[in-house]
């Protein structure tokens, strides 16, 4: 028996001119590294489109940007409990805590001085660290 191969006509996938294009999508696709004929390709248009389009004052002398991809999977493997806190970098409130169990310690001065020493060491601490 000979079996028959079907053509089920797979036609390449096109795409379609969405009925609205805004120069933020234009900027977005610049901004991955989308150049003119890239973006031709995409919304399915005419060169003389896309040239139209970019002698719009918001898109006019924009290019692609250059986008370079590292030929290895870089991961950061180091531990953060806090994103907002880099490695080594001391966080204000610690340092106010550490300050305030060192005046604690200190019999001599009292509760008011010992708060005014408090804050003058956290401003210091801050002026220091440029906050």
């Amino acid at each position: 028996m000979v079996e028959i191969r079907e053509n089920n006509n797979q036609m390449q996938e096109t795409n379609t001119t969405p009925e609205t294009i805004t120069t933020s999508m234009i900027l977005e696709d610049l901004e991955n590294g989308i150049d003119r004929t890239g973006i031709k390709a995409k919304y399915n248009l005419e060169t003389w489109e896309v040239k139209q389009m970019f002698d719009h004052p918001v898109l006019k002398g924009k290019k692609a940007k250059r986008v370079k991809k590292l030929s290895f999977t870089f991961v950061d493997d180091t531990v953060h409990t806090d994103p907002d806190v880099l490695p080594g970098q001391t966080n204000l409130i610690d340092a106010i805590e550490e300050a305030n169990q060192e005046t604690e310690e200190s019999p001599i001065m009292g509760d008011e001085m010992a708060q005014d020493e408090l804050e003058s060491r956290a401003d210091d601490w801050a002026n220091e660290r440029n906050y």
